[in-house]
């Protein structure tokens, strides 16, 4: 047999855990066979004599005449007849000449026994496969981020000024990086340090004139400063010490960056009580923009946590809540108007399922007609001020900002109901943001109420369904007939596909019909299907959440490979640079999808 099976097979899970003298023992006593095109290797109901690994080729799986699934290089078949000593569920039929590696049964039946991580592979369900999956993306991360050496920590940027500079000059300088320290001198020169803390008690609060005054007369000169090999936690011993909060970082006396007490607190995820606990106690907007960019800076190190997707996503979801109360609180201060209102967050901050700061859908709920004028001052008040936050303007004007979604809740049962009875594209897409609302702030009982009104009018309109269902349809998963991604072809996503709009948005838009029709008030998409399991099924919502987080987890990884490589972060992925391991993980996922939607057909009878 040739050396190039030894290589496949050192290549491929699970021989790739073997030692190299039982893959040399499989491969003594174990042959190659050729299955031209169209032969039956198994008929259903047959017991299986050998584990057959696909090493060219192509199979399909057959049920009743109809194709269940595709199986390539790389792929097993048998497995599941020697292992639970049961006939095949399918026939087995070569959809191309293919070459077989036939392992028989007493050589299989020696390896699993004497290696369990060999066994496991084959006896894993998908949910498992892709749990672990979706572990693996998050892996890299080191098990204790204190001992990293600071040469490793992603430092700030220097930013520089000359002695002779005056302090409006420098504040503007600050301000346009959105840094609270300005170094004199440079790189190879540090001449001192000013913070947001001198401007402020050496020139603000004494009502001194800042272009009357440079950076010479305000800096802290010498600078504590600490080297680059230093580790992290003795840059967090030396600021407590020294009571400061930034320390630059040094190689052989040159200026790498600088390292800040907040940079180390969002580097662990421990620290997400900090955060929400400084946003609390902080009322300026400038200083909440600095809170709201620590945030956005601390998506990645909490990825890299491994923690788990669902997990990272409420506790960002926790965070932006802080901060859209404390805009709401701020206003409020500005104003006597006191109105009986609910403050919602719709899409994907309503479900609790944003990780990269997107816009955030927002809109407001009140009680009384009059209130209305109020309910508009309000929300603007609310919007400019999450604006100046960081908060990125949404681009189809869903804010509460924009009269459109500023109602009092009878106009809002209104507007719902002509949703619903006219479910047409604009509509459904409405529905599509609304229908997931949570309040953030406010009256808690007009949106208990209003949710309840909805599952009413939707109980009474069940054609309303039909037709969401029918859209989630036309939204298929990227995968073809060979088991093969459908990618785009041309222009600026060429050799790409889209996870969300082929398998996040089917997950998520299904579940929510689901919901809807079950009377479900939960928003996030995970607490929907554990409480939709008795009609999904057991196996099959498993199925879902763990396609669900390995999606999403995927999807952030990209995101947050792309805004390192200075790019925008998107949905789409190229799978041709993920590891094989990923790419079938990726299509067992799409399949799960695609079994969702035959459900879905079934269940609202639009598939037989």
């Amino acid at each position: 047999m040739s050396l190039d099976v030894k290589k496949f097979l050192r290549e491929h899970p699970p021989f790739n855990v073997l030692p190299e003298k039982e893959i040399d023992f499989i491969i003594e006593n174990s042959s190659l066979d050729y299955i031209p095109k169209d032969s039956v290797l198994l008929q259903e109901n047959q017991y299986s004599e050998y584990l057959y690994l696909i090493i060219k080729g192509g199979f399909v799986l057959k049920k009743d005449g109809n194709t269940v699934e595709l199986l390539e290089t790389g792929d097993y078949i048998g497995d599941t007849s020697l292992i639970f000593n049961r006939p095949s569920s399918f026939d087995v039929k070569a959809v191309e000449d293919s070459i077989l590696l036939e392992i028989p049964q007493d050589i299989f039946g020696k390896i699993i026994s004497k290696h369990p991580e060999f066994k496991e592979f084959f006896t894993k369900t998908t949910i498992d496969k892709l749990t672990e999956g979706y572990k693996k993306i998050q892996a890299g991360a080191l098990e204790d981020s204190s001992l990293i050496t600071l040469k490793q920590f992603r430092l700030k940027e220097p930013l520089f000024c000359s002695k002779d500079e005056n302090i409006k000059d420098i504040a503007s300088k600050m301000s346009e990086k959105n840094l609270s320290f300005c170094l004199l001198g440079n790189k190879e020169n540090l001449e001192g340090i000013i913070t947001d803390k001198d401007l402020k008690d050496k020139v603000l609060s004494k009502g001194i004139d800042p272009t009357k005054i440079t950076a010479d007369q305000i800096k802290t000169y010498p600078v504590e400063c600490i080297e680059s090999d230093r580790f992290l936690f003795e840059a967090v011993l030396k600021m407590i010490r020294k009571n400061i909060k930034r320390l630059p970082v040094v190689e052989e006396g040159r200026v790498l960056g600088v390292i800040e007490d907040r940079d180390i607190f969002i580097h662990q995820s421990k620290n997400i009580l900090y955060l929400t606990k400084q946003i609390e106690v902080e009322n300026s907007i400038e200083n909440l923009r600095q809170l709201y960019i620590s945030v956005e800076e601390a998506v990645e190190p909490l990825f890299k946590t491994g923690k788990d997707i669902e997990i990272l996503q409420k506790y960002i979801a926790e965070i932006n809540d802080r901060f859209v109360q404390k805009a709401i609180k701020l206003s409020l201060e500005e104003i006597e108007e006191r109105i009986d209102f609910s403050f919602i967050v719709m899409g994907s901050e309503g479900r609790k399922e944003q990780t990269i700061n997107t816009d955030i859908d927002n809109g407001i709920i009140f009680t009384e007609e009059a209130d209305r004028e109020k309910a508009m001052k309000i929300g603007k008040l609310i919007i400019d001020k999450l604006l100046k936050i960081g908060f990125p303007e949404c681009v189809g004007r869903v804010m509460a900002s924009n009269p459109e979604w500023v109602k009092p809740v009878k106009e809002w049962e209104k507007t719902v109901e002509n949703w619903i009875i006219r479910p047409d594209p604009v509509n459904i897409m409405y529905t599509s943001i609304f229908f997931d609302y949570r309040p953030v702030y406010g009256n808690l009982k007009i949106t208990a109420e209003l949710r309840e009104r909805i599952f009413n009018l939707i109980e009474k309109n069940r054609n309303f369904l039909v037709v969401m269902t029918m859209k989630t349809l036309e939204f298929e998963p990227p995968i073809g007939f060979f088991r093969d991604f459908i990618v785009e072809k041309s222009r600026e996503h060429k050799n790409e596909l889209d996870l969300k709009k082929g398998g996040i948005f089917p997950i998520v838009q299904g579940v929510r019909i689901l919901a809807l029709e079950n009377k479900v008030s939960e928003t996030n998409t995970i607490d929907r299907i554990r409480k939709l399991k008795g009609k999904i099924g057991e196996d099959l919502s498993d199925e879902l959440i763990e396609s669900f987080k390995f999606l999403q987890t995927l999807r952030l990884r990209t995101q947050l490979e792309k805004i390192k490589a200075g790019k925008k972060p998107d949905n789409y992925i190229n799978p041709e640079k993920l590891t094989k391991f990923e790419r079938d993980l990726l299509k067992d996922a799409f399949k799960v999808v695609k079994k969702f939607q035959e459900m879905l057909g079934i269940h609202f009878r639009l598939r037989v």
